[in-house]
């Protein structure tokens, strides 16, 4: 069948969309190209992509993953077979940008349709998200939602709490300590004052889980850094994060150098492993199309050693995802972004004590030993004090 790619109520291109593969096939017509997805405006500056290719690979990426946690409990419980089968449910509307799909002759509109200012249900499909085994059966109004377009490999689902797009985050590694990391980052980076996306815990069906509210309203849009770093070509004679920078600048993203740079501090703080990039990256104006700013600090769940046993535990050193590095020493991380002399690390003095009272608090959930939990204490006081010990 066309439709009509869009973003919030602009026309971006005529396509072809086939229904029984959920695949788009075909590009009839080009409007406004310069409100698609970066990464299909990217694309059009390569003669040797092919364009649909391109736009059926963002759409694809829409969808959930793979690889996320118990996936094949949750289509089950959903009544589908594959991730791609949700595309389609809701317009492949998501609460992270404004793009969906409509076909040519339907007279539906954004302001009916959008999650943003529209609600929806959730409570079933958050059950399913968080369940290890298959659950009942989901009516299909439950898949009217924004949780067909959640990434990532956590369990997760949207909901609405006192009018608010509230983001809720199980866990992946076996340790389940991923929402008190999420915590801790908040806290940290509450103390030294970086900007960043504050997470709360909370039980959900008798398991921990991590909140977030939705920092995406219905004018903005997250761009990854990935497409940012690609939307201009990279030099030789500069590192991969100073490219970074450059882009930003070149675009008029305040204080840029520094919210990158504080947020590769945390990542040295808590050891996160997983600052992929599309872990962070910058939010544009879809009605405008300027760059706003960067990204919150956001998704520092995999950190503080949760992905290894309690033997297996060190804070001494390790390594983090660094752009194109994914297996960078963070002692070099931190030698490459720079000065960072105006953060006052005094200011984290009491945080290992509270991060202690945390994992004590919630051991029930996590099944932490008394060992595990004084050895993540010990960590965290070793990293702190690493780090001044490289500012001074």
């Amino acid at each position: 069948m066309k439709c009509i790619l869009m973003n919030k109520n602009t026309q971006i291109a005529l396509l072809e969309y086939n229904k029984k593969y959920n695949a788009i096939e075909k590009v009839y017509e080009i409007y406004n190209i310069e409100y698609a997805p970066v990464s299909v405006h990217n694309a059009t500056k390569n003669k040797a992509l092919n364009l649909a290719t391109e736009i059926n690979k963002w759409f694809r990426n829409r969808g959930i993953p793979s690889w996320r946690k118990d996936l094949e409990s949750l289509l089950q419980s959903l009544n589908v077979l594959t991730t791609e089968e949700l595309l389609n449910k809701a317009y492949a509307l998501s609460l992270s940008d404004q793009y969906w799909i409509k076909e040519q002759e339907s007279k539906v509109e954004w302001k009916d349709i959008n999650f943003f200012q529209n609600e929806f249900k959730y409570k079933g499909y958050l059950q399913a998200s968080l369940s290890s085994t298959s659950g009942e059966h989901i009516n299909p109004p439950e898949l009217m939602s924004p949780n067909n377009t959640t990434d990532g490999m956590l369990q997760k689902g949207w909901i609405i709490e006192d009018n608010k797009r509230v983001l809720v985050k199980g866990i992946y590694q076996t340790s389940r300590e991923e929402p008190i990391n999420e915590w801790l980052a908040s806290e940290i980076c509450k103390r030294l004052g970086f900007y960043h996306c504050e997470y709360t815990m909370d039980v959900v069906n008798n398991k921990l889980v991590s909140k977030c509210d939705d920092f995406i309203d219905e004018n903005k849009e997250i761009i990854t850094a990935y497409d940012v770093f690609t939307s201009e070509k990279n030099p030789n004679n500069i590192n991969d994060y100073e490219h970074y920078i450059k882009v930003l600048e070149n675009n008029n993203v305040p204080n840029a150098r520094e919210n990158v740079k504080q947020m590769f501090i945390l990542d040295y703080l808590i050891m996160n492993i997983d600052r992929h990039m599309k872990n962070f990256g910058v939010i544009r104006n879809v009605n405008t199309l300027e760059w706003i700013s960067t990204t919150p600090i956001f998704d520092n769940g995999e950190s503080m050693q949760c992905d290894k046993l309690t033997n297996e535990i060190n804070f001494n050193n390790g390594n983090g995802k660094f752009f194109s590095n994914t297996n960078k020493d963070y002692e070099e991380i931190l030698k490459t972004i720079g000065d960072f002399s105006n953060i006052d690390f005094s200011k984290l003095d009491g945080v290992v004590e509270e991060y202690r009272n945390v994992l004590e608090k919630y051991q029930g959930y996590t099944d932490s030993s008394q060992e595990r939990i004084n050895k993540l204490c010990e960590g965290l006081n070793i990293r702190i004090k690493k780090i001044q010990k490289n500012q001074d």
